[in-house]
């Protein structure tokens, strides 16, 4: 497949710019939690490497690793992976979470990147770890369940205001 899931370094930022121009027009939030235009990519790389090591934790924010994907050295997609669950993330959000570009969407990528994360919550330790997506986003529900993903429930989420699917992965 020839994706790579890794953390961003500092030789990464031309990379990272180029990639944000690729989710213009979608909520900012599938590409970076905490990136806007203006934000330093030195900052916000700081602010993940806190992030990562539970420093310094935003309200309502648990550890998390922040993880790209890269293809021919353009980025297609990021994952997040959250090393505990709170009660937010039980709800909504999970142990990971995944977006992929939409000009790359459907050509595997997103199941790549869930099977590269996998390997690295199994090195967190993790034996089980829940993923969530919309009740209708088909695509992402067809990932979870490759892996295994054994749906728990669905939950109304008021937020957003839509069903989301609660799956369980047994790693």
């Amino acid at each position: 497949m020839g994706i790579i899931l890794r953390k961003l370094n500092a030789s990464d930022e031309q990379a990272f710019l180029e990639g944000a121009k690729e989710w213009e027009g979608e909520s900012p939030h599938w590409y970076s939690f905490i990136w806007t235009p203006g934000y330093s990519y030195s900052e916000m790389l700081k602010q993940l490497e806190d992030d990562d090591a539970g420093k310094n934790l935003r309200p309502g924010r648990v550890p998390h690793t922040m993880l790209y994907g890269f293809l021919d050295d353009k980025i297609i997609g990021r994952l997040s992976v959250r090393h505990h669950l709170n009660e937010n993330l039980r709800k909504r959000g999970g142990h990971i979470g995944y977006a992929v570009a939409k000009k790359y969407r459907g050509q595997g990528y997103a199941t790549e990147m869930v099977r590269q994360a996998l390997t690295f919550c199994r090195a967190l330790g993790l034996e089980s770890i829940m993923v969530t997506c919309a009740d209708d986003n088909e695509a992402s529900w067809k990932v979870i369940e490759k892996f295994g993903g054994k749906l728990e429930d669905k939950v109304w989420d008021d937020e957003d205001e839509e069903m989301i699917r609660r799956y369980w992965i047994t790693l």
